[in-house]
């Protein structure tokens, strides 16, 4: 019976792990729903188990979806693994480059680097994943991407080979009528009387300002948390309270003077911004190629 499993079943089986919902994984496939169902209860017939729970419009897994969700995305991972592998014999640079980003870095740094990779290799098709460190970690130790750049500690370091992309900081921006403007350096007790926007739970910017911080002897002044820089950057112009932001995401508005920014004496805050690859992964000649172009300041082993 198994042998009538489809590698197309178990794709649609795993979108629909993740997205929780038949009509949007049915619209990502370009399929019709009532085509997405009567796939997905043909997997459940062959396997003999229910596989999700419905729930109004959304979907769950049920334990033994759960588990066979596992076993399926390690055949989908080898399976993806053996056809790159197969491009890769002819030496050529082809299949697919599948890549994730914390926010700060697919926004302000990658866009040039890819850019780049594509001019080089027009044939390869890139998937890029955007999301905050946690998540883009979770996707390398998954399989879901081959190389992730990320901007905070990671939960799992002895799963991932972690090195040093690019080093960057983070600096107070506020807006360029600001009180503080004009002054390259503040006091710690001047920036804890602000009004604080931060980013959300999760993020690699909030992690390294918090650990800068002794937010336990005294507290910070939080008025709004943001799960985006842009959204940060438009509160600040309209002068509605400070933030700490990484350096590379506000190149552009202190150049133009639309905002202004300010270290905080005897508090540095430089962060580092990492790339991680699974370990004992096959590097595919795509990932080769894109680590060359990005040519981290330090050089992963690819062996």
């Amino acid at each position: 019976m198994l042998d009538q499993v489809t590698f197309h079943q178990l794709e649609l089986f795993l979108l629909a792990a993740k997205l929780k919902n038949f009509s949007k994984s049915a619209e990502r496939m370009a399929i019709s729903q009532p085509a997405f169902s009567a796939q997905i209860i043909k997997l459940e017939s062959i396997l003999g188990a229910s596989l999700f729970e419905r729930i109004g419009r959304k979907v769950e897994l049920t334990d033994s979806g759960a588990m066979f969700a596992e076993y399926a995305q390690k055949i989908m991972s080898s399976l993806r693994e053996g056809k790159q592998a197969l491009d890769d014999m002819s030496r050529t640079v082809m299949g697919t480059l599948r890549i994730g980003a914390s926010t700060t870095i697919a926004n302000y740094i990658l866009p040039d680097y890819l850019g780049r990779f594509r001019k080089s290799f027009p044939e390869c098709l890139i998937e890029m994943t955007v999301n905050n460190t946690e998540q883009i970690e979770r996707a390398i130790l998954s399989n879901e991407i081959d190389l992730g750049l990320v901007e905070g500690p990671l939960q799992h370091p002895g799963k991932v080979n972690s090195n040093l992309f690019m080093k960057d900081e983070l600096v107070v921006v506020f807006s360029a009528s600001h009180r503080f403007r004009g002054r390259p350096q503040i006091s710690l007790d001047d920036f804890r009387g602000e009004p604080l926007i931060i980013r959300e739970k999760g993020s690699g910017t909030r992690k390294v300002f918090m650990g800068a911080m002794d937010v336990n002897h005294d507290p910070l002044k939080v008025v709004m948390e943001l799960g985006d820089t842009e959204a940060i950057k438009r509160m600040l112009e309209s002068d509605s309270g400070v933030a700490v932001i990484s350096l590379s995401a506000v190149h552009r508005e202190i150049k133009t003077k639309s905002l202004a920014m300010a270290r905080i004496m005897g508090c540095p805050m430089p962060r580092l911004f990492n790339m991680i690859l699974l370990k004992n992964k096959y590097i595919s000649n795509p990932v080769r190629e894109f680590i060359s172009i990005l040519d981290p300041v330090e050089k992963p082993s690819l062996e």
